[in-house]
């Protein structure tokens, strides 16, 4: 009897262990310094993430859907000044519909160089930029 139970508590708890993490990423970004430039920031941000679990029709068991994790890209005019702005995903998200902005973690660049990051980062740019 003591076999039986220590059979299936270990079945149960290696279970648990091969279950997909369901929770945030870890962030890349304190790697991140101002003053890099843009490819070394991509050689540490842009990788793939978990965005979503799907079915698998054939098992019938979670599969997870994956994305590089840059989302998007735009140019930012603020005054006389240009910037990039890359958004990267940096936490899972609860399927493919809505990605909210905690979900991203921006990075600035000004002539491919770092100049500012994170949210707090942009508002001070912009607040900057704003009292010129």
């Amino acid at each position: 009897m003591k076999r039986i139970m220590l059979f299936l508590a270990v079945v149960l708890l290696t279970g648990c262990a091969s279950l997909p993490e369901t929770g945030s990423v870890p962030p890349l970004a304190g790697k991140v310094t101002l003053g890099m430039t843009r490819p070394e920031v991509v050689a540490i941000m842009d990788t793939m993430v978990t965005v979503g679990f799907e079915i698998d029709p054939l098992t019938g068991a979670d599969k997870p859907v994956e994305a590089k994790n840059l989302y998007s890209t735009e140019i930012l005019s603020l005054a006389a000044s240009v910037y990039q702005v890359d958004r990267y995903i940096v936490r899972s998200v609860n399927g493919l519909a809505s990605i909210a902005e905690a979900d991203l973690f921006p990075v600035v660049y000004r002539n491919n160089i770092l100049v500012a990051k994170g949210q707090d980062g942009v508002k001070a740019l912009k607040d900057k930029e704003h009292e010129k």
